[in-house]
């Protein structure tokens, strides 16, 4: 397609499809921001999926979310489930195409998740520009379905490329808000979470939904943790959240738990071990940041993405992975092994920081105006 043919409005109007997990909401969400930086009259609409968390995180930023009516997963379109999702697809294109035609945008831009599917669908059958922001080393099904149809196709990962075509696809990274790049200092970080700084803090995030292997692994090792005096800030997830609010041990003063945290910066900043999922968007924060990490890939994701993605570290030595049918077994272990090595902290520090791509949101969003402007 050659951009000077696009009927380009005056002021530009984005839709960016993203939705499921954080991990596709919040690059949208970072792309959006800087878009709205550059050019602060433009219209950006979300599409998400009806009871995910997307419809409550969105708007928290400030931009409109229309619903669809479509939930995906690993290989849902060869599974028992395909007929019910087919139903679900076709509905869903009548009510994109019907949000394409009242909001006319400028470009589609897909972060990846089954949500995207119906509008990039109706972008390409309106023959509306497309821009992929893939995540993953491994891509998901959507975008590679698309890459064909997409103008540009912005990958995080060297691994990614051979699945897409070449002469579009370029390096950029993954998009991360802003904050992450100017997190606030160690201190005052301690000060707002009413932790101490002369003791270690250890950051567990078990993903958007929590992870109840990793709660398992914590609530096992909570009394050696407090007995070493090191502190926790952990994320739990709805599921298991009365579960352990109910758990005495969890009210220590060095033990703070909340069901999402909203505000990663900070718990960031005061870190000084990271425990989380292989999530491609986490992963690009810590690179980003520099802080120790511990990776649990989750064994069930689409792909075993997660697993891919959790290698890419460990080749470089800038991350341990434990495998999650190990976690009971060597979580708090391996934890307080780091804990107390300096070395291997400033080595993983450095290499992880070598990996990190702190302008893929401005290169981002340099694609979309070149397409658009």
């Amino acid at each position: 397609m050659n951009k000077k043919n696009y009927n380009i409005s005056p002021i530009p109007k984005i839709i960016i499809g993203s939705g499921g997990t954080g991990g596709h909401i919040y690059p949208g969400i970072a792309i959006a921001n800087e878009l709205k930086k550059r050019i602060p009259k433009i219209e950006i609409l979300f599409i998400g999926s009806k009871n995910h968390m997307e419809m409550q995180k969105i708007p928290k930023f400030g931009y409109s979310i229309e619903k669809i009516w479509i939930s995906g997963g690993k290989d849902k379109f060869f599974s028992i489930s395909c007929f019910f999702l087919s139903i679900q697809l076709i509905y869903s294109f009548f009510v994109a195409k019907k949000i394409m035609k009242k909001f006319s945008p400028d470009i589609v831009i897909g972060t990846g998740g089954f949500v995207s599917f119906p509008i990039l669908y109706a972008a390409k059958k309106n023959k509306t520009p497309i821009l992929i922001q893939e995540q993953n080393s491994f891509p998901g099904l959507t975008n590679r379905i698309f890459s064909r149809y997409a103008n540009k196709i912005c990958i995080a990962y060297e691994q990614a490329k051979k699945y897409f075509p070449k002469e579009k696809t370029i390096i950029t990274g993954n998009p991360v808000r802003s904050e992450i790049l100017h997190l606030p200092s160690k201190e005052k970080a301690c000060i707002d979470l009413g932790l101490n700084i002369k003791k270690p803090i250890i950051l567990s995030i078990g993903g958007s939904q929590g992870s109840n292997s990793i709660n398992n692994a914590w609530i096992k090792g909570l009394k050696k943790i407090i007995e070493l005096d090191l502190q926790l800030i952990w994320q739990v997830g709805k599921i298991d959240f009365y579960k352990i609010k109910k758990n005495k041990i969890s009210h220590h003063s060095n033990i703070i738990f909340m069901e999402f945290i909203e505000n990663i910066p900070m718990c960031y900043a005061a870190a000084d071990i990271v425990v989380s999922r292989a999530g491609a968007l986490t992963i690009s924060e810590i690179c980003l940041i520099g802080k120790p990490y511990i990776l649990i890939p989750f064994p069930w994701s689409s792909n075993n993405h997660q697993n891919e993605n959790a290698k890419i570290l460990e080749e470089k030595k800038a991350a341990f992975i434990i495998k999650d049918e190990e976690i009971e077994k060597k979580l708090v272990n391996s934890v307080i092994k780091l804990v107390n090595d300096s070395n291997m902290k400033k080595k993983m520090s450095k290499n992880l920081l070598e990996l990190g791509k702190p302008k893929a949101t401005n290169d981002i969003v340099n694609e979309i105006l070149q397409i658009i402007l």
